[in-house]
């Protein structure tokens, strides 16, 4: 690995792209480029794109696999760009690629760094790649603490945990649990609703309790509701009061763990959670990406600080391929949602006036420019939304049409199960389906990833042990993966580990896994037995 600047003619192509960049007023974080060899870059990919990882033979073996398929051609080593966001932010070229290549590189780089910045989810942490090597160094550390075979045992149980990161639901942590620290400030804040009450009648206290006419049973239950909170967090430290779905940072902030353990959550936590991100905004980040990416390198090609625009047009036109919408090419529906947003906006269509229009032919014709700057408008979208809103209020059935999602090959519709219904044309070689039914699907995607949808519902399940709920969308759990999850849940927290998967409940405690019918519950039955302070779940 070696710095960019040890190149003389990358060192002023990264000059020209960051310069250009600013001209165009983009929002930047320090950029820090990097020369790797293709055995570095797939070294790096293994270390979730950080520079180092703490020693295991996991990797190891991968790499021993990966560096054989690269040398015999089976996997190509050609990547068209690694980046780690953040404030510095890293980026990583490889050293294969020619100039013009590693231009482009540089420029998407640029509209992927200002995306982290400017989006609503703020996923430019301020030195979040040298927090991973510090934590690396713990980790490592902590091994010899514990012991290789302890390591080891700890740090699969925690992998395996690592799909169940939700920071950015709406049941993320911070919304879900209530620590005892920001218990005791919102009382110092705002406090409780008798309280509030007191200052609204000139009545003492005496008073007001004669004149409460609560029964002898309520006053007896909010009582008991009250207690029972208070001596959760007192002892715990914590309190659940909605289903939440962040369970690997719930597990990471609050399991009863040792230093060493603490540091292989952390790590695993820290090294994988921006994944969340990536898969909540692919289609804006990578769009805006390829956008920002196009308009520096024609700047480039018209200075001629690179040369070969034919050979950029072959790349691009690759990279921006058209898939339909179950495979879809996020660099080809981003980028072209971008422009479509854009020629909206100039021509006014994106206004109320436009959308009450009932005249068509006037919605046809329409031009109404006000002198704004598209950009301002755009802007705007990439700090207030993510994909599903973004697709949603923009992915029309005229573009869909025009980005292809609808086009499927003829031999994957029997294998998909394409209904005739939503058929609209055909041909030879391919169909087409309504656009409506499309957009659907691409929503319904978005809204779980096609992810099962796990929450931790009750810290207090059969003697101190974790309550899991499986949300029934109509996709049941892979058994044979309950178990295994189950156990290294339960070597984490230290305590049983259950899991209500529709008419089943599932439990792993004291070295025993154990299966018993219970009657199914819904989710919206949960969050409101928990608004009301009642357990969730009765078995």
């Amino acid at each position: 690995m070696k710095l960019v600047r040890s190149d003389t003619v990358l060192h002023h192509i990264e000059q020209e792209v960051l310069r250009h960049a600013k001209e165009m007023n983009r929002i930047l974080p320090e950029i820090r480029f990097h020369i790797l060899d293709r055995m570095e870059f797939a070294s790096l990919l293994e270390k979730h794109v950080f520079p180092t990882s703490p020693k295991n033979i996991w990797e190891g073996k991968r790499m021993v696999n990966k560096k054989y398929r690269i040398e015999s051609g089976q996997e190509s080593s050609l990547y068209y760009e690694v980046v780690q966001t953040g404030n510095p932010s890293y980026a990583y070229l490889n050293d294969t690629n020619s100039p013009m290549v590693q231009a482009t590189v540089m420029a998407h780089v640029v509209g992927h760094c200002e995306f982290s910045e400017l989006n609503v989810l703020q996923d430019s942490n301020r030195d979040r790649t040298e927090y991973v090597m510090y934590l690396v160094r713990k980790v490592n550390l902590g091994r010899q603490q514990m012991g290789e075979k302890n390591y080891q045992t700890f740090w699969n149980a925690c992998e395996s945990v690592v799909p169940l990161i939700a920071p950015h639901s709406q049941y993320n942590l911070s919304a879900s649990v209530e620590g005892e620290r920001q218990r005791q400030q919102d009382r110092e804040d705002d406090p409780d609703e008798e309280y509030k009450k007191s200052y609204l009648t000139p009545f003492s206290h005496t008073m007001d309790t004669l004149l409460n006419t609560d029964t002898i049973e309520q006053v007896f239950e909010k009582e008991q509701q009250r207690k029972s909170k208070q001596e959760q967090i007192n002892r715990k430290g914590f309190h659940l009061h909605q289903p939440c779905q962040d369970v690997f940072g719930f597990l990471q902030k609050y399991s009863p763990a040792s230093p060493a353990e603490r540091s292989v959550l952390d790590y695993l936590f820290t090294a994988n959670v921006n994944h969340d991100f990536v898969i909540r905004t692919q289609i804006m980040n990578e769009g805006w990406a390829m956008y920002w990416e196009k308009k520096i390198m024609l700047k480039l090609f018209e200075e001629k600080t690179v040369k070969g625009i034919i050979d950029y047009a072959r790349v691009f036109s690759g990279v921006c391929s058209p898939r339909p919408y179950y495979q879809r090419n996020p660099y080809h529906l981003g980028y072209n949602l971008w422009n479509y947003i854009e020629e909206q906006y100039k021509d006014g269509k994106i206004s109320l006036e436009y959308v009450e229009e009932s005249d068509l032919e006037k919605k046809e014709n329409w031009k109404k420019e006000d002198g704004k700057d598209p950009m301002l408008f755009m802007e705007h979208l990439v700090g207030t939304v993510t994909d599903y809103e973004f697709l949603r209020r923009f992915l029309s059935n005229e573009m869909i049409e025009e980005c292809y999602l609808n086009r499927i090959p003829r031999q994957h519709a029997s294998m998909l199960g394409v209904s005739k219904d939503v058929i609209v044309r055909e041909s030879e070689r391919w169909i087409w389906v309504d656009p409506a039914s499309v957009k659907t699907e691409m929503l319904m995607f978005f809204s779980h990833f096609q992810r099962p949808r796990i929450y931790l519902v009750d810290t207090d399940f059969l003697d101190g042990g974790l309550l899991l709920f499986h949300r029934n969308d109509g996709k049941k759990l892979r058994k044979d993966w309950i178990q295994p999850t189950l156990q290294n849940l339960n070597y984490i927290w230290k305590g049983p580990i259950s899991l209500a998967a529709g008419e089943t409940l599932y439990s792993f405690a004291a070295k025993k896994f154990t299966e018993r019918t219970i009657k199914e519950i819904s989710f919206e039955t949960i969050v409101e037995r928990m608004k009301r302070s009642e357990k969730p779940f009765n078995v």
